[in-house]
């Protein structure tokens, strides 16, 4: 996986894999004119990662209703844009060899859309069709090798990389996807778990509940506070730690936060020696030779926040930072700099970072 967890806390912040448990139900409407003091709490795995949901007063229907709410979301999102169940919208155009037009969905076709778009903001960075070079590093579903690939290769790979490699086409309510080369293949898992998250928290927003949270690996949206009438906070977790460790806390306030990591995810050629990051840059065909461990995204969206955040990592801290100054972004780099970890951030990024850090034990 891309991501870096993101840890968090309905009172000090605690790892994810701690076991959850469900108290008592209250009715929403109570909730905003008493303490909240229980809260249901489920979690599982999707998409190849672990998911984590909590509803402060507690969910009607209790942990399998809030269960089945939760994973009714993430099957709909995964037979959209899954590349290894076979039966996915996506891996299915991904084994049309063609370059005929292929219909799909409308939901597939925002998607790509919006994930497109988010990208060009930085530079293309963000690039759905660089998989073959993922998996040519060894970094996908093919088997690592122990070398590095050659240039040679490298250069016959990028020629299915890029966002002129393939068009999406409409015909009055009808989308359609069509390969400049019947070998191009997409690939949304960079926006997947962000996908998740939203797709959860908008179904609670429907149902009215005004206190949750909802993490998808490194993706998480929450709103309102937590069973002890404070608000949600995360923790960013130490990029360098073998093990889950919190780096620095945050809060959430009322936004979603995304954060990409690079550091436990490579592989050394056994031949030169070198480590090589599994952050791609889909315009050399190569990982990124930069210190930048992780880079955090606080947008509206979770799905935005985990569109840009694995782009950012890719150009690095520097234009990262610069970015989301220049565009008002809160959001927060981790870099190794003279022997140990350096964190910077945008000045929209403060305010999170003053919550989180104040009254931890709280």
């Amino acid at each position: 996986m891309k991501r870096n967890r993101l840890i968090f806390s309905t009172i000090a912040c605690i790892m994810l894999t701690s076991v959850l448990s469900s108290c008592d139900e209250r009715s929403v409407s109570n909730l905003s004119e008493q303490k909240a003091t229980v809260s249901t709490k489920v979690q599982g795995k999707t998409m190849g990662t672990f998911y984590a949901v909590n509803v402060v007063g507690g969910y009607k229907g209790g942990e399998s209703a809030l269960t089945d709410l939760a994973e009714n979301c993430f099957k709909k999102i995964c037979d959209e844009i899954s590349t290894f169940d076979k039966n996915a919208e996506l891996a299915k155009f991904n084994e049309f060899k063609s370059t005929e037009p292929y219909e799909i969905s409308a939901d597939l076709s925002k998607i790509i859309q919006d994930t497109v778009y988010q990208g060009r903001r930085i530079d293309e960075a963000t690039d759905i069709t660089v998989g073959p070079l993922v998996n040519l590093w060894g970094f996908g579903i093919n088997k690592r090798n122990d070398n590095a690939p050659t240039e040679e290769q490298i250069a016959e790979v990028k020629k299915l990389v890029g966002f002129d490699k393939f068009e999406l086409r409409f015909d009055g309510q009808k989308s359609y996807l069509v390969k400049k080369d019947p070998n191009v293949r997409l690939d949304l898992s960079t926006v997947g778990e962000g996908l998740g998250a939203d797709a959860v928290a908008e179904e609670l927003i429907k149902l009215g509940y005004k206190n949750f949270m909802v993490n998808v690996a490194g993706a998480s949206r929450s709103y309102g506070v937590n069973a002890e009438g404070r608000k949600w906070k995360l923790g960013i977790e130490d990029p360098t730690s073998p093990a889950p460790k919190l780096f620095v806390p945050i809060c959430a306030l009322d936004k979603a936060v995304a954060t990409a990591g690079s550091y436990r995810n490579f592989f050394k050629d056994e031949k030169t020696g070198t480590v090589y990051s599994h952050a791609i840059d889909p315009k050399t065909g190569y990982p990124v030779s930069h210190n930048t461990l992780s880079v955090t995204v606080i947008s509206d969206s979770a799905f935005e926040s985990d569109a840009l955040d694995t782009g950012l990592l890719v150009l690095g801290a520097d234009r990262a930072l610069e970015w989301g100054e220049k565009n008002n972004y809160p959001l927060a780099t981790i870099e190794y700099k003279d022997g140990k970890q350096v964190m910077r951030h945008t000045k929209q990024f403060e305010p999170f970072l003053k919550c989180g850090t104040e009254n931890t034990a709280n």
